[in-house]
């Protein structure tokens, strides 16, 4: 096993014992070294406070709820240095302590199939765009941070991934156990972090950003502008459908009075794209703009104000959606409309007489 290592643990204002065993440790064993925050910063500046204090060639990360399995860091740097890669990506699984699953995009040859690898041919990496269960050299990190409180790794890894071009390996060991508890079981960092409409406005204005650092890097890492906009458009595919999607489904049908936020910061996302990336993009629309015409009468005013606010930079790049979304708009108000005299219609038939003159809830 590895022994030429350190192992820095950031304590981010933990209210558990977790700095005392850490500390316990440390004082056995030199490799060990406990970072204390002030006081809960968030975990990006967690992992900037562990990039700081690292001394290493490789990096590897873990999250404070999931598990390196063992052996890893063995895996990952030496298929790295037999290979030559400057970064090394192995498997993930999915774990309810019971169970354990791959998840959605995740599972794709891309990042399944064992092998080099880059960017440029193999858009399926954008969806394992985690640091985690990945071992990165530090040339691909010079002057990297992570930002942010939700998908602050994304950019970084992103950027370190398009610096090491085709010098990317995958393998096929599993390397990583992300924690997911059972819907009804306690809630990990990661599940906190997508329960509010706050916080999905949050995740929009992240991406945006992401979306400007990613373009950047691509124009610096990748000489064909051809091969650079093909994984510039992957990676806007990659963000609607996973990272906005994600968090729109889990708070459209609450009504949250904070909706209106949620559509105005994806908007701001949308201007960022490039106008012929978001003329082409299947996904804006089926995953951002028609989800919230299916529950269009329930939406408050303030929403669907901002709903069409949202809208407009789509339908500046592709006038002809126009029509098509507002046939979808006025499909989904006359289904209510329907739908509501069927149940008004069942109500009344209840406490009505009949025609032979006996009241709905006698009748046999």
């Amino acid at each position: 096993g590895v022994t030429d290592l350190e192992c820095i643990v950031v304590d981010d204002g933990s209210t558990d014992a977790t700095a005392e065993i850490v500390a316990g440790i440390a004082e056995r064993d030199p490799r060990v070294l406990l970072v204390r925050s002030p006081a809960n910063e968030g975990v990006s500046a967690a992992r900037n406070r562990a990039l700081d204090a690292a001394h290493g060639r490789w990096l590897v990360f873990l999250d404070a709820d999931d598990l390196l399995t063992r052996g890893a860091i063995d895996v990952l740097v030496g298929a790295a240095e037999r290979s030559g890669a400057l970064v090394a990506i192995g498997q993930r699984v999915v774990t309810d302590g019971t169970r354990t699953w791959t998840s959605g995009f995740y599972d794709n040859p891309d990042v399944t199939t064992p092998g080099p690898k880059s960017l440029v041919r193999n858009h399926g990496l954008l969806y394992y765009v985690s640091m985690t269960g990945k071992a990165f050299d530090r040339s691909t990190t010079a002057g990297l941070r992570f930002e942010g409180r939700v998908l602050g790794d994304q950019p970084w890894t992103i950027r370190a991934m398009l610096r090491a071009g085709d010098r990317i390996e995958v393998v096929g060991d599993v390397v990583y156990e992300w924690w997911r508890p059972p819907a009804e079981g306690a809630r990990t960092i990661t599940s906190r972090s997508r329960a509010s409409a706050g916080v999905a406005a949050d995740a929009a204005a992240v991406a945006a950003r992401s979306l400007t650092a990613v373009a950047g890097e691509i124009r610096a890492t990748i000489p064909d502008e051809a091969a650079g906009h093909s994984v510039l458009a992957a990676y806007v595919e990659r963000q609607v459908r996973l990272d906005l999607a994600r968090s729109l489904r889990g708070i459209l049908g609450k009504n949250d009075p904070e909706l209106p936020m949620v559509f105005d910061a994806f908007r701001s996302f949308l201007e960022v794209v490039p106008r012929d990336i978001l003329q082409a993009s299947t996904a804006v629309v089926t995953e951002l703009l028609t989800p919230p015409l299916r529950v269009w009468p329930l939406l408050p005013p303030g929403a669907k104000a901002a709903w069409e606010r949202m809208a407009e930079p789509v339908l500046a790049v592709s006038p002809d959606l126009g029509p098509r979304l507002r046939r979808e708009r006025r499909s989904r108000v006359r289904l209510a409309w329907e739908t509501s005299r069927r149940r008004l219609r069942r109500v009344a038939g209840r406490f009505l007489p009949s025609r032979d003159g006996r009241q709905g809830p006698d009748r046999r």
